[in-house]
């Protein structure tokens, strides 16, 4: 197929790209300019075909040249079409070099250029040398910009003509001037400047992302400023330059004075401008700098959070193999030849059950925890005595205060207060405080569980003089998966679950927890601050 032949012959050729809109506008544009200029010519119309009488006119071949650059443009990276638009470029690059061809002939009075040049005046005139130039520059970028590899030479290109074209048109500004007729005084009209200012800005509008063009296109924080800065230095120029002209056009200034305005003006404005820029690009650096601080910060949450994961997961396997030992141990005495009296066999099983009451009570730790982050746990909102729950939870922790010796004192109040919660989830709060507090004081040790109560809220503490907490590390006592290391050497065991799962329960309880230790060896006191039911609920307070 066609198509397909044209797609392999030239390998170098970037794959078609969608085309802005812009191209194409600026092509139609272009085009409707340069029908009308024809037309003016065929109906004998003065004024379609020049801006003002008596100032250059748009030739045919202009027109002609300009309906071609047009299809060349409209026609690019369009998939099966892009191969008539380079065509197109290069018959707009032939016929231009062949006016150019034609031009230099006669002013190296050849005999038969110049009567060709005379022969054809009229419909038939040629372009002027200084539009064939700029129309061949043109035509040689819009071959260019189809190829990846050429997109910068052809928007280089499209820049020196616009800029050529841009000049042409301000020298009208300038009559009896040497400017005016070295450029619009050979023949290139309004029309036809403003036709080459419109072309090179659709071959630069082309391919916005590519080439020279990606430093000023696009919404980073460069691309602005390189825009501010493009817009700066085009406009200013311009703008001091008009109002110079107008202060000598009415006499105003002399024009030494005007020159001299006209420099500082343009120095002071490039100095203002550059500083402006230098300003935005230190903020903008400095917002760069906090972005990476921050990111950096992150990393270093996201590296503590990975060695959290790897001791957690040491912990969890040393606390799982823990009470494999005495279940094995109880399951091989079992096994014993001719088996075991009744009295073994009940410290056996005691043995047993104790052990998988441990491995219950982490595994239920570990799912409490798991439901928390994901929020499956919805703490239920009914009256509850505080009293009832500080016993409950002494009556399940005893066991451990007795086998570790300590001596524990409850302070309560005859009447306990009420608040709204789940009594199960508060035994919870309070049952974890209790044997975190038996665990990190030493065998022998005191242990105090008060309750005071306010007018509106209820505060519990647990109160022990074990090895304490070190004033740095308070703040991460609750954190998820993490142990405080209290004492050099000592290891107590655990998950580093517990706090973390009480700061969740209580804060689904709408009240507040926090440690507090004088230091090292000082021992520690844990506060859950909780707030009371209102009074219509006080009479209900039967939940257990």
């Amino acid at each position: 197929m066609p198509s397909r032949a044209h797609s392999t012959s030239d390998s170098r050729a970037s794959p078609a790209v969608p085309v802005p809109a812009l191209p194409r506008l600026v092509a139609c544009a272009c085009a409707l300019i340069a029908a009308i200029c024809l037309l003016g010519w065929a109906a004998g119309i003065d004024s379609l075909v020049s801006v003002f009488a008596g100032l250059p006119a748009m030739v045919p071949l202009t027109a002609t040249l300009t309906l071609l650059a047009s299809g060349a443009l409209t026609l690019h990276g369009r998939g099966a079409d892009t191969r008539f638009g380079p065509a197109l470029a290069l018959l707009v690059t032939a016929m231009a070099a062949a006016i150019l061809l034609a031009h230099g002939s006669a002013r190296l009075d050849w005999p038969f250029a110049s009567s060709f040049i005379a022969d054809h005046a009229g419909w038939w005139r040629l372009s002027s040398p200084l539009t064939a130039a700029m129309f061949f520059s043109m035509g040689i970028s819009l071959l260019a910009l189809p190829r990846a590899r050429h997109v910068q030479l052809a928007q280089w290109l499209a820049l020196g003509v616009l800029s050529l074209a841009a000049l042409t048109l301000a020298s009208y500004m300038f009559r009896d001037t040497f400017l005016y007729q070295s450029l619009p005084g050979s023949g290139t009209s309004i029309l036809t400047a403003l036709v080459l200012i419109l072309l090179p800005l659709g071959a630069l509008a082309a391919r916005p992302s590519e080439g020279m063009m990606a430093a000023v296109a696009g919404h980073t924080p460069e691309a602005q400023m390189a825009r501010r800065l493009l817009l700066s230095a085009i406009a200013m120029p311009v703008l001091l330059g008009a109002l110079v002209w107008l202060a000598l056009h009415f006499d105003a200034t002399d024009t030494e004075t005007g020159i001299a305005l006209l420099v500082w003006g343009i120095v002071a404005l490039i100095v203002a401008s550059t500083w402006h820029a230098a300003l935005r690009l230190n903020r903008a650096d400095a917002a760069r700098r906090r972005a990476e601080q921050a990111l950096e910060r992150a990393l270093d949450s996201l590296r503590e959070a990975d060695a959290h994961k790897d001791r957690f997961m040491a912990v969890l396997a040393h606390e799982l193999r823990n009470p494999l030992a005495p279940i094995r141990a109880a399951a091989d005495l079992l096994r014993l030849p001719g088996g075991a009296d009744a009295a073994q066999q009940h410290r056996t099983a005691e043995i047993i059950a104790r052990q998988v009451e441990t491995m219950t009570h982490l595994v239920e730790d570990l799912l409490d925890v798991s439901r928390v982050r994901q929020g499956l746990i919805a703490a239920e909102r009914a009256p509850v005595d505080l009293c009832l729950v500080l016993n409950d939870a002494l009556d399940q922790t005893r066991p451990l205060f007795r086998q570790r010796r300590h001596r524990l004192h409850a302070d309560l109040p005859p009447q306990g207060p009420v608040v709204l919660g789940d009594h199960k989830r508060l035994v919870q709060i309070v049952a974890n405080l209790l044997v975190n507090a038996a665990k990190y004081t030493p065998e022998g040790g005191a242990i105090r569980l008060a309750l005071q109560v306010g007018r509106e809220r209820a505060e519990i503490s647990v109160h022990d003089n074990g090895v304490g907490i070190e004033a740095g590390m308070l703040g991460r006592v609750f954190d998820s998966f993490s142990q405080v290391t209290r004492t050099p050497g000592r290891n107590e065991g655990g998950l580093g679950i517990g706090l973390a799962l009480v700061n969740s329960l209580v804060e689904l309880h709408g009240g507040t927890v926090s440690a507090h230790s004088a230091g090292l060896g000082l021992g520690s006191t844990f506060v859950v601050t909780l707030p009371c039911a209102p009074a219509a609920a006080q009479p209900d307070a039967v939940a257990s």
